[in-house]
């Protein structure tokens, strides 16, 4: 028996020194598309026959649903894993913890993996606890399945797990590399690539696997910050293409910004047809609601709703980042056309000017008056009543400039108008 189980391992030891290590790495922001990057990689070096694979892990973090997704894939491959760490914060913790062995490089730590909410203009706060909870246990069956200290893994994201000696109260648990090798959260110490390889047993020959063109640029289009910027912009712009006659530049810009924006998260795997008709089906009770019914009401909160959601469905925990930064930007670009666009037909439109000098108020015209529309009611614009210029509203759906048109309701100073049928 003790002939075989050694025959066994000597197999094993030739298989890591004759065939071919594959090194991925783990670079910059964690987040869904180098999660597909991982996969697609671990898929190729179990079906190309590697005697192992080594995470080169260099991160500051980032999101816990795609971190997860890595560890989920590294924890099911049956080929041996080794994490080379340089820095390994937050969710590159998670994934370091999952590999078989672990070597840290000079200089380098692991830990502080307590998950914040950050938004723009603000400072991170530590995420709601049933997150933290969440994610602790995470880093607790991991750390169970490699056979690795649990009560430090737990300390990494709970900040009320106190370590004496290591970490206060208040604060997540990071580990330096003599003090992860010591405390037996990692494996080894190794002063480069080279050395961790020898020092793990793994073939000197190796392969880096990269990032192809279609996984960088979906990491791109799916930060927050781009795609809320897409997002805001495409809105914006169609918005505007609306106080426009035809079909113009700001419309086919507008569609392109939003078309970048879903290719983002096809690419990343986050989206899919789902998302993209509940988004266009919010903007279609949107324009329902500003069309064929003066005010907001249930059609335009419906509207709001969808694209929320189709957001939410997108990018998880991410979309209020990705909706805040969204917000943000549509009401500085609202700012700018009202600012410095004021005389422009779509600013005009907008804000309901016209060329016109004077303007009467809803008080001096009375329900069953007759005039015509000086402008396009879109449905807000201005009619003549006689000699008194007005600022009316349609009650259903666009009307062209020179329609006759016939007051149905005033209240207050908003009239509402209807199309005289002839």
């Amino acid at each position: 028996m003790r002939t075989v189980k050694r025959l066994l391992a000597l197999c094993f030891l030739l298989s890591l020194a004759l065939g071919k290590t594959y090194l991925i790495p783990i670079q910059g922001e964690i987040d869904p598309a180098l999660a597909v990057f991982v996969e697609q990689a671990l898929t190729r070096a179990e079906r190309e026959g590697a005697s192992g694979v080594v995470l080169l892990i260099d991160t500051p973090g980032g999101r816990v649903d795609a971190a997860i997704r890595i560890s989920d894939r590294i924890l099911q491959t049956p080929l041996p894993t080794l994490a080379v760490v340089q820095n390994a914060f937050s969710a590159g913790a998670l994934i370091a913890l999952s590999c078989r062995q672990i070597a840290m490089l000079p200089g380098s730590e692991i830990g502080a993996a307590l998950p914040v909410v950050a938004l723009p203009l603000q400072q991170p706060q530590a995420a709601d606890q049933k997150i933290i909870s969440a994610l602790k246990g995470k880093f607790r069956a991991v750390a169970e399945a490699r056979g690795r200290p649990v009560e430090l893994a737990e300390a990494m994201v709970d900040p009320q797990v106190e370590i004496p000696g290591l970490s206060a109260k208040g604060e997540p648990l990071t580990l330096s590399a003599d003090k992860a090798v010591e405390l037996k959260v990692a494996d080894f110490k190794a002063g480069s690539l080279s050395e961790a390889l020898r020092q793990a047993g793994y073939s000197l020959e190796t392969e880096r696997l990269e990032p192809g063109p279609r996984v960088q640029v979906a990491r791109f289009l799916t930060s927050s910050t781009v795609a809320g910027l897409l997002l805001a912009l495409g809105l914006l712009l169609l918005l505007l293409e609306l106080f426009t006659p035809g079909f113009g530049v700001m419309g086919t810009l507008g569609l392109a910004f939003l078309a970048l924006y879903f290719a983002g998260g096809w690419l990343a795997g986050l989206s899919g047809a789902f998302e993209l008709v509940l988004f266009f089906l919010g903007v279609a009770l949107l324009l329902a609601e500003a069309f064929l019914f003066p005010g907001f009401g249930i059609a335009g909160a419906l509207g709001v709703g969808s694209i929320l959601a189709s957001v939410y469905f997108t990018f998880g925990e991410n979309a209020l980042m990705v909706i805040a930064i969204a917000v943000i930007a549509l009401g500085l670009g609202l700012l700018l056309v009202f600012r410095f666009l004021p005389r422009t037909r779509p600013a005009r439109a907008l804000v309901l000017e016209s060329t016109i000098s004077e303007h009467a108020t809803g008080d001096e015209v009375e329900v069953g008056a007759i005039g015509v529309a000086l402008t396009d009611l879109r449905p807000g614009g201005v009619a003549r009543f006689g000699n008194k210029r007005i600022d009316v509203v349609a009650n259903r759906g666009f009307l062209p400039k020179g329609t006759t048109l016939r007051v149905v309701e005033v209240r207050g100073p908003t009239v509402v108008v209807e199309a005289l049928e002839e």
